[in-house]
């Protein structure tokens, strides 16, 4: 059990460092897109990426996959993209706290609507 918890934790931070490549475009195109950015509109557009990435993490990933998107999040954003990289070193706190918490509510909202659909076509 131990074992397979190393095994999945290595591959999510692993898996994180590609994470924050894409987060970091999808938060540099809607900061771009906007004509006067606000954090909610950033963070409800990469908000949409982060489904995408909860969809990825719920269909792979069978035993863990809101503790993988936990993972993933805090050591894409937290470890790689602050403290190793610094490529969102200069955005601010309120946004960085928006982007971890993101993709865990992202992987549960997927989750709960991949049951839901389950439940409705058996």
């Amino acid at each position: 059990m131990a074992q397979d918890v190393v095994k999945h934790c290595s591959l999510w931070i692993v898996f994180s460092f590609f994470y924050l490549s894409g987060l970091q475009m999808a938060v540099i195109m809607s900061i771009d897109g906007q004509p006067q950015p606000t954090i909610w509109k950033t963070l409800f557009y990469t908000f949409l990426y982060n489904a995408l990435i909860g969809h990825l993490i719920t269909k792979y990933e069978k035993l863990w996959p809101f503790l993988a998107s936990i993972v993933i999040s805090i050591f894409g954003v937290v470890g790689f993209g602050v403290y190793f990289d610094d490529k969102l070193a200069g955005y601010s706190n309120e946004l960085i706290i928006g982007l971890v918490l993101s993709l865990p509510f992202a992987t549960f909202l997927v989750k709960q609507l991949k049951s839901k659909s389950l439940e409705n076509n058996a």
